[in-house]
């Protein structure tokens, strides 16, 4: 095992997590570690598990839905190798504006394998829900995201000093946070189910050009007859809302009109392709 090497591991729906992942593992770089960034649509559970053999320090990084992780990263972390040697985690996730308590409620879950949070820290991103349903507003102007990126950038580098210097750093790790965390995750999981079922397509609209199908990163969108059927599966992550190019896809019932002004939420900087995170 290399002490300098470091395996980050992120799950990203629409660019924000990716963004966070690039950053870490460009900043750690810089300070001498030989840090890399893996979107797990990407590795399979034996390459995971050869990274992290050879890795000292572990990346684990996931967009917050309602104070807690999608389940396609539960299922990942669920996957993971159990270790006979313990190992540092930095956990990370990007959140709209709260979440709580971060990753740190995962701390049971990754310590019963042998994984110890050593840093958490949590990074405020742009809003990338634009579901009509939804009450609050949203930009895709990537002008409007530089200063906030550029205090992510800074918030990044502070951490990576941290990892640096093997100073520990729990951002909201306290029972008041786990508490207050509650306040989200205890109704989205009971409604996790059955908000999967309103997604639908304008039949009118829809071009059949199958990116809501292959951009899905579980498969729960299926092309029949030219038409995109969606299964039980949706993890949320907004990919066939955001780029569907056709503006087809309605959740509820109801057409996005704000849609006629602007485009939705495509990542944080324009450099960003959904297809980046899916494994070739």
């Amino acid at each position: 095992m290399d002490k300098s090497i470091i395996s980050i591991f992120y799950f990203s729906g629409t660019g924000n997590t990716w963004w966070v992942s690039e950053r870490l593992s460009e900043e750690l770089n810089k300070l001498g570690f030989r840090a890399s960034a893996y979107s797990i649509e990407q590795v399979t559970d034996k390459e995971t598990a050869a990274l992290i053999q050879k890795s000292s320090i572990i990346g684990l990084g996931f967009p917050i839905y309602g104070s807690d992780a999608p389940r396609i990263f539960h299922d990942f972390i669920s996957r993971l190798p159990y270790l006979e040697k313990e190992k540092p985690i930095v956990g990370f996730v990007t959140q709209m504006a709260w979440s709580g308590d971060g990753m740190n409620f995962l701390e049971k879950e990754l310590s019963e394998k042998g994984y110890r949070i050593r840093w958490a820290s949590e990074f405020i991103m742009p809003n990338n829900i634009a579901v009509p349903i939804f009450p609050l507003p949203y930009v895709s102007d990537y002008n409007k995201f530089i200063p906030q990126l550029e205090k992510r950038r800074q918030q990044i580098s502070d951490l990576c000093v941290k990892i640096a210097n093997d100073e520990p750093y729990r951002q909201n790790s306290g029972r008041l946070a786990a508490a207050s965390a509650w306040i989200q995750r205890g109704p989205f999981r009971l409604v996790h189910d059955w908000g999967r079922k309103f997604w639908s397509v304008d039949e009118g609209a829809c071009n059949s050009c199958n990116i809501c199908a292959s951009l899905c990163p579980v498969g729960n969108i299926e092309m029949q007859h030219g038409l995109p059927v969606y299964s039980d599966q949706c993890v949320y992550c907004m990919r066939c809302f955001n780029y569907c190019s056709a503006y087809a896809i309605h959740y509820m019932g109801m057409k996005n009109t704000r849609l006629e002004k602007t485009r939705p939420f495509q990542g944080p900087t324009a450099d960003f392709r959904p297809e980046m995170l899916i494994k070739k």
